[in-house]
């Protein structure tokens, strides 16, 4: 599924989940600014999101990691990453399952301008 990012309209790219690469994000050109919000679910004990673009919504080879490497996702905590620079298509793949607790889950935000 694709959705086009709006000027600091947020939007989720996964919601509640353990595994997957999420909802993909189209970006406007005039987009500088990103952040991400990460919220791990009550008893998660591992996990990790990798921001990654790619100048294709259907781009099938390995997407082009943004960052220094997967965030990892903790019990109950909210994290936020902001980055800079101009991309065309967006998602925030779980590239370790998600797992620990009851409900393991994680839900990641998208905010851009």
């Amino acid at each position: 599924m694709t959705t086009a990012a709006m000027k600091g309209y947020p939007v989720t790219l996964q919601s509640a989940q353990t595994t997957g690469n999420g909802t993909v994000l189209a970006i406007p050109p005039n987009f500088r600014y990103h952040k991400i919000i990460i919220k791990g679910a009550s008893g998660v004990t591992a996990g990790a999101i990798q921001p990654e673009s790619a100048d294709a919504v259907d781009y099938a080879g390995t997407w082009a990691p943004i960052g220094g490497g997967p965030i990892s996702v903790g019990n109950n905590i909210e994290k936020e990453y902001s980055w800079e620079g101009v991309m065309s298509f967006f998602r925030a793949r779980i590239s370790t399952t998600v797992s620990g607790g009851a409900t393991p889950s994680v839900t990641v935000t998208y905010i851009g301008h």
